[in-house]
């Protein structure tokens, strides 16, 4: 018998999940993006002093902050960093279907 297609198992726990250190969100002077949102590579901070680079996008972005949104623990997650913590990264094209 077949398997129906969507989750099988336990999903992912979020229990471990601890946000990074972020700014305050800027009240003014906010860039939304717009589809595709620019891709980067985010070092993420921690309070204990660890970091973690994850991919991600800029969903917004200010001069002195860029709203930041990845993946962790299967949930979107958001924070306002600094700049200097975001690159930009290239995502590969997709090629046109063979007609």
């Amino acid at each position: 018998m077949a398997r129906a297609a969507g989750w099988h198992g336990l999903p992912p726990t979020t229990h471990q999940f601890v946000p990074p250190i972020q700014l305050e969100a800027p009240t003014s002077g906010i860039t939304e993006s717009t589809s595709p949102a620019p891709a980067l590579w985010v070092d993420l901070e921690y309070p204990t002093g660890s970091r973690q680079t994850v991919r991600g996008f800029a969903m917004a972005w200010t001069s002195t902050a860029v709203l930041a949104q990845w993946v962790e623990f299967s949930i979107a997650r958001e924070a306002w960093v600094r700049p200097d913590q975001c690159t930009r990264r290239e995502l590969p094209r997709r090629s046109a279907p063979d007609a």
